[in-house]
């Protein structure tokens, strides 16, 4: 596979200021990882080695997608490397293998740790907010991504079980508010 760069052409300039690396030696997951960012707006560059991806990084990628095996490589060493260009890279890794000790190592240089497993929708929800992250947020982002468990929020309306909650009116009428106020 060669190197290349993406982008999907839209009105909205600030979407377009976006730009992720992928690194990723599978086709299938290639385009995978080129359709969900090119859907969130990023202008994607795509390689599929490190040697390529190291130089890639001079560019300042704001987000580095990257495979955890690179032959002789891997990509938390890609991590480093674009935290030591930029430190406010967004960075995540991804891997068939969950694998405990490499989260934690990932975690530790304030990248998301993503399994190949992942829906596409939870996919986009650790890009969002490892994108979207709190400079002073301490807490690694860990699944699940996608915090919201339905669409829509159901109304107390639809509920089988409505009663009324309210102990009392909340509001008086003008003319009981002077008998209250006068009786002892």
């Amino acid at each position: 596979m060669t190197s290349g760069i993406f982008s999907v052409e839209g009105s909205n300039a600030q979407r377009q200021a976006h730009t992720a690396l992928v690194v990723e030696p599978t086709l299938a997951e290639t385009l995978f990882l080129l359709s969900s960012l090119s859907d969130l707006g990023f202008r994607v560059t795509v390689c599929d080695n490190f040697q390529e991806a190291k130089a890639r990084l001079l560019t300042a990628p704001t987000l580095l997608v990257t495979e955890l095996r690179l032959g002789e490589y891997n990509g938390l060493h890609l991590v480093f490397r674009a935290k030591s260009i930029r430190p406010e890279t967004a960075a995540i890794i991804r891997t068939q293998i969950a694998d405990p000790l490499l989260e934690l190592e990932a975690e530790r240089m304030e990248a998301t740790f993503v399994l190949k497993t992942a829906t596409p929708e939870e996919f986009r929800a650790a890009v969002s907010r490892t994108v979207f992250r709190r400079t002073d947020a301490l807490e690694p982002i860990r699944p699940p991504f996608e915090r919201r468990h339905h669409e829509r929020r159901v109304g107390q309306q639809a509920s089988a079980d409505h009663r009324e909650r309210r102990v009392r009116e909340r509001r008086r009428e003008a003319s009981t508010i002077g008998r209250l106020e006068s009786s002892p």
